[in-house]
């Protein structure tokens, strides 16, 4: 089957929070402590600076289920560009495969998007797929360069 990206819905909210459970190692690395209970409602709260509501995407990966989760900022830091909060999937499907099908997903869906930006952590798994993926790290932040379509969308 293939991976489909949609929007988050309330009623994805249980299923998340049991994926943040599983991603405990990259909630420790990123915020020091595990993900609790407010996590996903907090989600559309958290902006970068000079970012609007409007810009926040939370979109839930599903591919005979839910395997992923990306918090994603539109527009940001410049029109044309994204912002990553996170990107997750479940431990036991990681190297799989999954996180490449997502990015692909993402570029698909907002098409416009030639830029994306990431905010490192000390997290091994992550740094070491947005090497992979062809981010280019920079210090604290990881950045990937997205070739215009050729279909002129």
């Amino acid at each position: 089957m293939r991976l489909i990206l949609r929007d988050f819905t309330p009623a994805d909210e249980p299923e998340v929070l049991r994926l943040f459970a599983d991603c405990d190692d990259w909630f420790q690395a990123a915020t020091g402590h595990p993900s609790g209970p407010g996590d996903v409602q907090s989600l559309y709260y958290a902006l970068p600076e000079g970012a609007a509501f409007e810009q926040k995407r939370l979109l839930v990966a599903q591919a005979e289920g839910m395997i992923g989760f990306v918090d994603l900022v539109l527009d940001h830091p410049v029109p044309g560009e994204a912002s990553v909060g996170f990107f997750l999937v479940p431990k036991d499907l990681r190297r799989w495969g999954i996180g490449t099908e997502m990015v692909k997903a993402l570029a698909e869906r907002f098409p416009a998007v030639t830029r994306v930006h990431v905010r490192l952590h000390d997290f091994r798994p992550g740094t070491e797929f947005l090497k992979a993926t062809g981010f280019v790290l920079n210090g604290q932040r990881a950045v990937l360069e997205l070739a215009p379509r050729s279909d002129g969308r």
